[in-house]
């Protein structure tokens, strides 16, 4: 009898166990949270399942309802959005990445600008561009390291063991010595210049101070000024002279 009710015991804790792991798997996957469907369509392969996030612009609306396998090649996706997310009229849906273990979202990208229309319940999303999936990602990686690694080697035969960096380093250097030289002949030519120019200024001032133009004309005025005086003074005396003759004229003719 005992024995009986450990068993009775054991099924019902298993049975118990199984109940509540199977609720919480539906909880989370929405199964009491009112919403409404909407419906989408992706071609295989986009490791879709039930109970996957929905995203609108990066925040999460709902889940996936249902995934149905076509035989064309494409996959019918049901989508159940809470009530108080509507969804803008001309959003498109993509299968996003969400981690490196292989988990997808759908993300909802509306257009911009937002249209003042929703979706209504039962509408069809149209797909928009396949995002790059994680495989095609690491594909590219590799194809750029190994490109950066054939470039690498072809830099290490050519520069490296041919010797070329060597050659590089003594054109430098010789381009580094000639700049020296050049800069020390312009500063030399820039001093002779400098000396050059003040003796051609101190030259043009001494010149300028020799032919002033303002002594000149005042030299010049001052000879007019003399000649001037010279013609008033000889006619003085040719006055002075008439005068004298006229009295001795008088003298003589008492």
């Amino acid at each position: 009898m005992k024995r009986r009710n450990e068993v009775s015991v054991g099924i019902l804790i298993t049975t118990a166990v199984v109940v509540l792991l199977l609720g919480t798997l539906w909880l989370l996957r929405g199964g009491l949270s009112s919403g409404y469907p909407l419906h989408t369509r992706f071609a295989w392969g986009q490791n879709l399942k039930q109970g996957q996030p929905v995203l609108l612009a990066g925040v999460s609306v709902g889940y996936v309802g249902d995934v149905t396998l076509r035989r064309d090649g494409y996959l019918d996706v049901l989508l159940r959005i809470e009530d108080k997310y509507p969804i803008p009229k001309g959003s498109t849906a993509t299968v996003k990445s969400i981690g490196i273990f292989g988990d997808v979202a759908i993300s909802l990208t509306p257009s911009i600008p937002v249209p003042p229309t929703n979706y209504s319940p039962n509408d069809t999303v149209p797909p928009g561009p396949a995002a790059a999936d994680f495989d095609q990602i690491l594909s590219r990686v590799d194809s750029i390291g190994t490109s950066v690694q054939l470039l690498a080697k072809a830099i290490q035969v050519e520069v490296v063991e041919a010797g070329t960096l060597k050659d590089i380093n003594k054109i430098v250097a010789s381009t580094a010595q000639a700049s020296a030289e050049l800069r020390g002949v312009l500063i030399e030519q820039n001093k002779n210049l400098s000396l050059t120019m003040a003796s051609f200024r101190e030259t043009a001032g001494r010149f300028a101070s020799a032919v002033d133009s303002a002594k000149i004309s005042a030299s010049i005025d001052s000879l007019r000024a003399v000649a001037a005086n010279g013609n008033r003074l000889l006619s003085h005396l040719d006055s002075t002279n008439t005068k004298f003759q006229s009295l001795l004229a008088q003298a003589q003719n008492p």
